[in-house]
């Protein structure tokens, strides 16, 4: 028997057998549905997490550390000069490197306008002061880019020049702060950072330190630097930790606030390893962005599988339903072998009667998940569910997920019927022909 016959016949008996045919597919459909609905709202959100991850390109950005890396002495104080910088720039992978030193200033003054307590960022102006990331990551942003009206670093006047050390940029938070609403109208004015001791009953007052600069420019708020932070250049910085009580600050501790880089997502790893190399401890959230991508895999795998389950409890279905058929055929069996069919015929025909049961099921099952898709995805959307856009897919169906899942439900119910296909096969043919 020739397997179009087999195909032809298997179609004829389940058409004869219509609510047998109906409620067995419908088991299998709902399994083939839910492996595809499941496969699919974790590719989606597999998918959204990564295109969101590749817009973050704060993830580029390592932080290295002034501690060395060594098992032997983990955590021990590492200096990072320049030296060590000009190490870190000439990794392959990086395409900047930034370093400052970090301290606070007793009080900070504009004319007759003053705070407290001011972080102060003290840049090596031989390096950059921003990275690329934060101005792309803004500009990727349109709700914060119409917040902030600009993606531009410096919002007033000029970033400050190498070795000037007379200027600094100061924050346009810090400006609101000192209630100066014109931020522009300050460029080019003084302003005074004091660094003092507090008074202690018993020690020697030590004069506090005031330093006279010029505003160069304003930072945009958007940025980290923007916020309430005075940022000058490294020698200021070292004055003021001086004044702390550690001469030659530079040259004694070099920068405490170092960052690399990457050009690419994909040169995270390796410029991470090449610094941890030359003895620093770092981190990266590149590394977390990789476990985030290995969670969302196991979660797929998970709602995948939790479909397949369904599938294949949907298979004892096919088994009762082959089961019956062979007893329902048991004399056609027996007029079939006296005719000369073999067993191998017997059981061709109810294994690809089987498979029959699963593609109908199967291809019902995925139209519905199509459908569902569809209509999952314009409906979260449409009401902007989870921060959705246009043209995202919170069940995300590939073709190739479909045919695989098909060709799993066909295999999966021929299988199912190999049981009942056998015994149809060891029918005796004398007894086949008596049975009424």
């Amino acid at each position: 028997m020739k397997l179009i016959d087999c195909i032809k016949m298997a179609f004829g008996d389940l058409n004869k057998r219509k609510i047998r045919t109906i409620l067995t597919s419908f088991g299998i459909a709902i399994g083939t549905m839910l492996v595809i609905l499941m496969s699919g709202l974790g590719q989606g959100i597999q998918t959204i997490s990564n295109d969101q991850v590749k817009q973050m390109d704060s993830l580029k950005v390592i932080n290295v550390q002034p501690k060395e890396n060594s098992v032997k002495n983990q955590g021990k104080y590492k200096k990072i000069d320049v030296a060590s910088l000009n190490k870190f720039k000439s990794i392959k992978g990086v395409s900047k490197v930034l370093a400052a030193i970090d301290t606070t200033a007793t009080e900070v003054s504009i004319g007759d306008k003053s705070a407290k307590k001011i972080s102060i960022h003290g840049s090596n102006l031989n390096f950059p002061i921003f990275t690329n990331a934060e101005k792309t990551e803004l500009n990727s942003d349109k709700k914060k880019l119409k917040k902030y009206g600009s993606s531009e670093e410096i919002i007033a006047g000029s970033t400050i020049n190498t070795n000037d050390n007379s200027s600094v940029l100061i924050g346009k938070s810090l400006l609101t702060k000192l209630g100066i609403k014109d931020y522009k109208s300050i460029i080019g004015k003084n302003v005074d950072i004091t660094v003092s001791f507090p008074k202690i009953d018993g020690i020697a007052e030590k004069l506090p330190l005031i330093l006279h600069l010029k505003v160069a420019g304003v930072i945009n708020n958007a940025y980290n630097l923007g916020k309430y932070t005075i940022t000058t250049s490294d020698e200021v910085a070292a004055q003021i930790q001086e004044y702390y009580g550690t001469t030659d600050y530079i040259n004694q501790k070099g920068y405490d606030n170092v960052s690399v880089e990457c050009t690419t997502m994909a040169d995270v790893t390796s410029v991470n390893n090449a610094i941890t190399k030359i003895g620093y401890a770092s981190n990266s959230q590149g590394s977390y962005a990789d476990q985030m991508n290995s969670m969302l895999t196991i979660v797929k795998v998970l709602l995948t599988a939790a479909g397949v389950i369904v599938l294949l409890v949907a298979s004892i279905g096919v088994i009762n339903t082959m089961s019956m058929a062979v007893h329902e055929k048991t004399k056609s069996i027996g007029i079939m072998k006296a005719e000369g069919a073999s067993k191998k015929n017997i059981r061709r025909m109810f294994i690809v009667q089987s498979g029959t049961l699963g593609f109908v099921g199967g291809a019902f099952g995925t139209i519905v998940a199509i459908i569902a898709g569809t209509i999952i995805n314009k409906v979260l959307i449409a009401y902007s569910i989870g921060g959705l856009q246009e043209g995202m897919k919170v069940v995300d169906i590939k073709i190739s997920t479909v045919v695989f899942t098909m060709l799993f439900t066909i295999v999966v119910a021929m299988l199912a019927g190999v049981l009942p296909a056998r015994k149809a096969a060891k029918l005796d043919p004398v007894d086949s022909l008596r049975f009424e």
